[in-house]
């Protein structure tokens, strides 16, 4: 049975995919890179290192990157002043039922700790998170299934009993490594052909999940 929660937090808790979309054209633009559209999606929740393929194709891209990466919370403040503005629907639905529900739940994600505290503290709710794990400690980024495993060792429940909310081709890809059940909740990602079969479940939105859980399916 699922016994813990993991939210990734980037495009599936707060609306930070589209925001960074929208820096990353900006700068592109301003630089005078005629990168195009497929190029920015791909830089959504892209490791720095593989940047460096578009390198070569489209000179500049790995500064605009290293540019938003450093600017990013500067812009994301800038952008949604009002708290609760950038949550992803049906996010405080949710952490309700969690709460009421008393299962507990974590954030496992690529951004950094202090960065992830204040996005949540930004939310203009009561997120009570029992864990927190990103892969800045030094765990390997997803897809591999590392910080999924870590945060479940946190929490004291066994993987098989945790249930991952992702909204990325690599989250889903490192939910099924860790043998975690998942739910795909699509924000800025098209799922291609690989990803495809890593699928378990798919909600629209957050508030979804919600009758998922109340079926409490029980873990293969």
């Amino acid at each position: 049975m699922i016994e813990a929660v993991i939210f990734d937090m980037d495009g599936l808790m707060f609306n930070t995919e589209a925001m960074f979309k929208k820096l990353f054209r900006e700068i592109l633009n301003q630089n005078h890179i005629p990168a195009p559209e497929s190029v920015v999606e791909a830089m959504i929740g892209c490791d720095s290192r593989r940047v460096q393929i578009f390198e070569q194709e489209y000179p500049g891209i790995t500064e605009t990157m290293a540019y938003c990466q450093k600017h990013r919370m500067e812009y994301f403040f800038s952008m949604f002043k009002e708290p609760g503005s950038a949550n992803m629907p049906g996010l405080q639905e949710l952490i309700t039922y969690l709460d009421q529900q008393k299962i507990p739940y974590a954030i496992a994600s690529s951004s950094a700790p202090e960065d992830i505290r204040r996005m949540v503290e930004h939310a203009g709710f009561k997120i009570s998170y029992k864990v927190l794990t990103s892969s800045k400690e030094g765990i390997p980024s997803k897809p591999a299934p590392d910080i999924f495993l870590e945060t479940a060792k946190r929490l004291n429940v066994d993987p098989k009993n945790c249930l991952v909310l992702e909204d990325s081709k690599n989250g889903i890809i490192a939910a099924a490594g860790a043998h975690m059940h998942s739910i795909f909740v699509p924000d800025q990602i098209v799922p291609d052909e690989e990803m495809k079969p890593y699928i378990q479940t798919t909600c629209q939105s957050l508030k979804d999940v919600i009758p998922y859980l109340e079926n409490q399916p029980a873990m293969v």
